[in-house]
């Protein structure tokens, strides 16, 4: 068995850095136990919306820690937003988000996920909301 942060590291890299999409298979069993409700499939759907939007997407590692079958890694996601994405025509702008995720890892696989992340930021940074005197609009 390998290490449960290594897993993750490799997931990362291949999956976000590599955005290859097959690999998902590899590393998350089918009845993904998930906080966002996604399960393998819709995770790749997920995916291929995000590297549509943002085709140069890269992830790095900012802390990584495990315990028994627990890995937390806080990442940081960066982009240029040269495709749709949420509707939202390309803008051309580089943007920067960051994600907080818990994997439960067993027998080599991720079984379970829960995940905070600053969607609402991201979507301030490409245009998609506005907030004009403290109210938010959205674009449409």
């Amino acid at each position: 068995m390998r290490d449960n942060k290594e897993l993750i590291k490799s997931f990362i890299e291949e999956v976000f850095n590599k955005h290859d999409l097959t690999a998902i298979d590899k590393y998350l069993v089918a009845n993904l136990l998930n906080g966002s409700g996604k399960t393998p499939e819709s995770f790749k759907k997920f995916l291929i919306a995000l590297f549509s939007g943002f085709p140069d997407l890269h992830v790095k590692i900012e802390h990584i820690l495990a315990e028994n079958d627990l890995v937390l890694v806080f990442l940081n996601f960066t982009g240029t937003h040269r495709g749709q994405y949420e509707g939202l025509p390309a803008t051309n702008k580089s943007v920067i988000n960051r994600s907080a995720d818990l994997y439960k890892i067993e027998n080599d696989k991720i079984v379970a996920h829960w995940d905070v992340v600053d969607r609402l930021d991201l979507l301030k940074k490409i245009g998609a909301i506005t907030f004009n005197n403290g109210c938010q609009s959205l674009k449409q």
